[in-house]
């Protein structure tokens, strides 16, 4: 068996429902080897299904089983959880090491997985990291496919309209909101405008969260308001102290900008930003690894969106984690539904319509906040108890 001169960089944060601030990236050696996805005809649709968390595809490896796998951008390799490798008995071919970037480091395997179908796709003797992905996402999830898979078409992602979509097309450098990216470190990563400031920031179709930033950058970029904690991201090997803010100025990027942005800040951090889902999912965004180049287009789907019919947000964030521990809310979106009903950062949710709140799963409260259905929330602020309801 040989081992990895090089560790793998694991950040898979599922801290929290709606989390500002989670981050997910995993990366490792170029020479990873990443097998081969094969599809008929000129492309092929990837169903998406959104439970609140993260928009996963079905994976089959043969076992009957319907597995959950987030497609990420923000992983130039493959991850499975670790029972499912070992209950198909998959060679171990490599050892290493995962955990996020500049923490401790946790012993892992590298597993050959023959054949692993995915809608009308199939990915052939693909390398997959192993982790208990499936404990650690309190049974969300069960993998990663990175986006290295697809390494010779053009990945489309369109969150919205709920599919994915692998195509043997390819993107033009000078169109509108097509951009260059940066692939030294295995990921997507652009240069954005931050306040005038240049950062460089990966896109991470794996992470929950919207615009993360390094801490260090507190102290330099115009904030409209003082930085208020937001608890911790829960990382591989380790945790990170988060805070947020309200950014005194826009963010651009590929000719789009958000003004007086809402940004999280991560301590200690990895030394570059991470654009998540709360931004991505506005767009539908292709990446070409072939001619490194990433587009962003306003997503048909988010105009429809606007409706009446659009799920509701009710712009609270967590610390903790849902399944089994108490949730308290770290932060409140300033004029957000969370905010119009009486929430505030400090609340700890004891229970929702009469069920306490350590017995919902994330995919469960995910589609319960996102739903119509009336809200009744028990919770204590300062040690007394007061109830909140959302019609």
């Amino acid at each position: 068996m040989k081992t990895k001169s090089r560790s793998v960089l694991a950040v898979l944060a599922f801290a929290s429902v709606a989390a500002q601030g989670s981050q997910s990236s995993v990366t490792r050696e170029s020479s990873a080897d990443i097998g081969e996805f094969n599809f008929a005809g000129d492309a092929v649709v990837l169903s998406l299904d959104k439970d609140g968390m993260h928009s996963k595809v079905t994976v089959d490896f043969g076992d009957g089983e319907r597995h959950k796998f987030i497609v990420d951008t923000g992983a130039s390799v493959n991850v499975i959880d670790i029972s499912i490798a070992e209950s198909q008995g998959y060679e171990v071919v490599a050892e290493t090491e995962i955990g996020a970037p500049g923490g401790p480091q946790i012993p892992a395997t590298i597993v050959k997985v023959p054949l692993v179908r995915v809608g009308d796709a199939t990915i052939v003797d693909a390398e997959f990291v192993t982790m208990d992905v499936n404990n650690f996402s309190r049974g969300s999830t069960q993998g990663v496919i990175g986006v290295g898979v697809f390494h010779e078409y053009l990945v489309t992602f369109d969150t919205g309209g709920g599919q994915v979509t692998i195509s043997r097309d390819s993107l033009s450098a000078g169109e509108p909101g097509v951009v260059p990216y940066n692939a030294d470190d295995g990921q997507v990563q652009i240069e954005i405008d931050v306040a005038g400031t240049q950062v460089a920031a990966h896109i991470d179709t794996g992470s929950m969260g919207g615009l993360m930033l390094p801490g260090e950058m507190m102290e330099s970029l115009p904030l409209a308001d003082t930085p208020t904690s937001g608890g911790k991201a829960r990382l591989v090997g380790g945790s990170r102290d988060i805070k947020h803010a309200k950014l005194d100025g826009s963010i651009r990027f590929a000719g789009h900008e958000f003004k007086s942005p809402d940004v999280a800040f991560m301590s200690p951090s990895s030394g570059h930003g991470n654009i998540g889902g709360r931004i991505l999912d506005g767009f539908v965004v292709s990446v070409d690894q072939v001619n490194h180049l990433v587009s962003f287009q306003e997503s048909a789907s988010d105009a429809v969106a606007a409706n009446d019919n659009k799920p509701r947000r009710l712009g609270i964030q967590f610390r903790g984690m849902p399944g089994g521990s108490v949730l308290t809310i770290g932060r409140v979106d300033s004029g957000s539904l969370g905010e119009q009903s009486g929430f505030m950062a400090g609340d700890v949710l004891l229970a929702l319509n009469g069920k306490p709140t350590e017995q919902y799963g994330m995919s469960d409260l995910g589609a319960i906040f996102r739903s119509s259905e009336p809200l009744k929330f028990e919770i204590e602020r300062d040690g007394a108890p007061q109830t909140i309801l959302i019609p």
